[in-house]
């Protein structure tokens, strides 16, 4: 999925970011969906991280 995007002239600037960053963006989407879904867990809708407070940094 991703490396079809990153051919595309659309998401083209896909290039510029680190591959395992995006994987493992795809990856936590994936699991914060899942747990919305499931009716057992009762997980609130996922949402976006604020740009505010604090921060882990990327190494």
């Amino acid at each position: 999925m991703l490396a079809v995007a990153k051919k595309s002239r659309r998401y083209g600037w896909l290039k510029e970011s680190d591959s395992i960053a995006l994987q493992q963006a795809v990856i936590n989407l994936d699991v914060a969906f899942s747990n919305f879904f499931n009716p057992k867990l009762k997980a609130g809708k996922p949402t976006f991280k604020s740009k505010h407070g604090r921060q882990s940094s990327y190494h």
